[in-house]
């Protein structure tokens, strides 16, 4: 494929991010992406199978984004608290940093057959054990107090995963400073507490 044909091909993917995040994948049909391209439909076959294919491609390029870092932080000579910090702080800004395709990671993944969603899930699954482990590290070393990993991963991965619903990229602020600031907020929760004082029985 020459570049020119290349060019064209990543015109569509992005044509098709946007269209599958305003309409909806079911609700997208390959006319409305001819037309949002100005060409014919047949033409589209040039450079995609089906729509099923341009969903499949697209989802694999968005779990590959959001988790392509996560096994390099995991080796990285650090704190559990500063991977956690850099995994988290990675995730947020990918959230706001590619709105279409997060809507789509986020949404359109069960339209895929069986065959292909349980390939992608698989380094969705990847990903977030990873996060429970570095949890898992973090309540060993003392450094974060004895929560339920699975459960606080889940939590801080919906916290980040929604700024895809409110976040602008001509708001107030950056994508790296809300990250920065959804993460403190995140870790001050993950603070190590002191002991309680036992109570006395009153006989």
């Amino acid at each position: 494929m020459g570049q020119k044909a290349a060019d064209r091909e990543d015109q569509l993917l992005q044509v098709a991010a946007r269209l599958f995040k305003e309409k909806g994948y079911r609700n997208t049909s390959m006319q409305d992406l001819a037309d949002a391209l100005g060409m014919q439909k047949a033409s589209l076959y040039y450079y995609i199978e089906s729509k099923e294919e341009l969903l499949r491609r697209l989802l694999e390029h968005a779990f590959t984004l959001v988790g392509a870092q996560i096994d390099e932080i995991y080796a990285a000579d650090l704190s559990p608290t500063e991977k956690l910090r850099l995994a988290l702080k990675n995730h947020a800004v990918i959230m706001m940093d590619n709105l279409n395709l997060v809507s789509i990671y986020l949404r359109e993944y069960r339209n895929l057959p069986p065959r292909r969603l349980k390939q992608i899930l698989k380094v969705r699954q990847h990903y977030e054990q990873v996060l429970m482990q570095i949890m898992q590290d973090g309540i060993a070393s003392g450094e974060f107090r004895a929560v339920n990993a699975k459960i606080t991963v889940f939590g801080f991965l919906g916290m980040l995963n929604w700024t895809h619903q409110w976040f602008s990229p001509t708001g107030e602020l950056a994508s790296q400073e809300i990250a920065d600031d959804l993460v403190d907020l995140a870790l001050y929760g993950l603070a190590a507490r002191p002991a309680a004082p036992r109570r006395t029985r009153v006989r």
